[in-house]
């Protein structure tokens, strides 16, 4: 999903939830590389830690407000006057058992790590194509998770919004034409030091019928609470932004996996897949031996 770029310190990044954790992170690595940035949280006293000058816009933006997005967009060009690269990180994790969950908190985890992504997604690609100089594009990151591609038990609707996500950025990235020279890429840490337990919403009330000992989001809890082999939000910022800012040299990956743990979930997964089809390869291939050269690729 890459194209080649050229980047130097004139570059424009826009990074959504800087308020804490690795969006923070990253607001400080683009910042002491001499890099501009527009910094945004729905909270602007939460940007504190950066320096008031002419290299950093600090916005409010909440992603969930289509027009809160059109107006960040519109500071960041009337004092930069393009973008370079946006970052996706606004987000958070709605934890417990899928039955206990309100249908109003499961739409507003979808419309803030899937849908607010989109609108921003869709803003980034205009001024991208139309406003930067004609051929520099840009790069679009999405903070997705491992929770993209493998499940945990009590994370529902969260992994459901990191699903969609991945499958809209990868589609997205296929519609794009080669001359206007924008990128996209999924991020996918695993464990990160930050307050993303509590500072998600929480862990709702638990569901009578799945609080039960040795139940299996409890034993997830436990790893949750422990952070042992988590990574630390400094390092996935200087690793990010050394990939996005080197990518002229070596071409970024569809998907950039953060966490050494990260490897083996990943594998264990493929893996499973694979038996999947290799155990019922030949139920799938009798779905097709209807077809006739008539109908062969058609539905029947």
């Amino acid at each position: 999903m890459t194209a080649s770029s050229n980047f130097g310190s004139e570059m424009v990044w826009l990074v959504t939830g800087c308020s804490s954790g690795l969006g923070k992170s990253l607001a400080q690595a683009i910042c002491k590389a001499g890099h501009r940035i527009v910094a945004t949280a729905r909270n602007t006293a939460s940007l504190s830690y950066l320096p008031d000058g002419p290299t950093v816009l600090k916005a409010k933006l909440d992603v969930t407000c289509p027009e809160d997005i059109t107006s960040v967009i519109a500071e960041a060009l009337d004092k930069f006057q393009q973008i370079k690269v946006v970052i996706n990180n606004a987000g958070y994790g709605l934890l417990g058992d899928m039955e206990a969950i309100s249908n109003s908190d499961a739409r507003h985890q979808l419309e803030t790590n899937f849908w607010g992504p989109v609108y921003i997604t869709r803003e980034a690609l205009r001024v991208f194509r139309e406003i930067n100089p004609k051929g520099q594009g840009g790069t679009i990151v999405q903070i997705s998770s491992i929770g993209g591609s493998m499940t945990a038990p009590g994370h529902s609707f969260y992994h459901a919004s990191k699903f969609a996500l991945e499958g809209f950025t990868k589609s997205v990235a296929q519609e794009l034409r080669p001359e206007w020279n924008i990128n996209l890429l999924i991020v996918a840490p695993g464990g990160v030091r930050t307050k993303f337990v509590e500072s998600s919403s929480g862990i709702r009330p638990r569901h009578p019928a799945y609080d039960l000992p040795g139940g299996a989001f409890n034993q997830l809890a436990v790893y949750m609470e422990a952070q042992d082999t988590w990574c630390d939000p400094e390092s996935c910022a200087k690793v990010l932004f050394d990939a996005v800012v080197g990518q002229s040299e070596r071409p970024l990956p569809t998907r950039l996996l953060m966490g050494a743990e990260t490897i083996d979930f990943m594998i264990y997964e493929i893996k499973g897949v694979l038996e999947d089809i290799d155990s019922w390869k030949g139920e799938t291939a009798r779905c097709s031996e209807s077809l006739t050269p008539e109908n062969n690729g058609h539905r029947i």
